[in-house]
């Protein structure tokens, strides 16, 4: 029989953790649908982090917010957080969703414990503000289709994630909870090659890429090649005409 991330690998953008993250989510959603008190256990809450520290790293399996932030919200994070898990691999891309989930919620509890005011977490929100941030940190120049309509650089949808983020706590609680944004640049720039060992040098060869995709950005990028190529034969046709025989 094959291992459980053998099979979570071949599901679509081969990012087994990311689909782990994706199926805990719907998961919980369901079980707190149908009445599931009991996974408030995974939640985080500042003033009692000491008593429950694994909640740090169990809030983004949290199914929160509503079905529409569940399939939005888990189709950003399976293209982003795919990407990411296929150029790291899954033991870097799970450092790094430890790191920044940790990150948020010990800012929170450093907050808490300096202002007196309780603070919460729920949901992938938060990683996937840093996921996003790493995403653009690697591609400042990629554009992205926001809301599958309006083009924009990635590194501007950076900055949206960060401002997310800021607005998602009371003031000043937001600014702390950027920290998961700071390590996820920092991961990017040179925490990877210092929390996780090289991977073997052997790897495996990458899938190509198929012609149906759900991936926006490749939609855009395809239709930009192609206009790119019929400026080009265009080009030469013209040339080809112009010229004396």
């Amino acid at each position: 029989m094959r291992s459980p991330r053998a099979v979570m690998s071949q599901l679509p953008g081969d990012c087994p953790v990311t689909w782990t993250v994706l199926g805990a989510n719907v998961l919980t959603f369901v079980v707190a649908f149908v009445g599931g008190g009991s996974l408030l256990n995974l939640a985080f809450y500042a003033p009692e982090f000491l008593l429950r520290p694994w909640t740090a790293f169990t809030y983004p399996l949290l199914g929160v917010g509503g079905i529409f932030w569940l399939l939005l919200g888990g189709y950003v994070l399976w293209m982003f957080g795919g990407s990411l898990e296929r150029a790291w691999g899954w033991r870097g891309y799970t450092v790094f969703l430890l790191a920044v989930s940790g990150s948020s919620a010990a800012a929170l509890w450093l907050a808490s414990v300096l202002l007196g005011r309780g603070a919460g977490l729920a949901g992938f929100g938060m990683p996937l503000a840093a996921v996003t941030v790493a995403w653009a940190s690697i591609n400042p120049y990629e554009r992205v289709l926001l809301y599958f309509a309006l083009p924009v650089e990635a590194r501007w949808l950076g900055v949206l994630a960060a401002v997310f983020v800021a607005i998602s706590q009371p003031f000043p609680l937001g600014v702390f909870a950027l920290a998961g944004c700071g390590v996820a640049w920092w991961y990017v720039r040179e925490g990877r090659y210092i929390l996780v060992r090289p991977a073997h040098p052997r790897r495996r060869l990458e899938r190509p890429e198929r012609s149906l995709t759900l991936n926006p950005i490749a939609w855009y990028r395809r239709r930009r090649l192609q206009r790119q190529f019929m400026r080009l034969v265009k080009g030469s046709k013209e040339d080809d005409d112009d010229t004396l025989h």
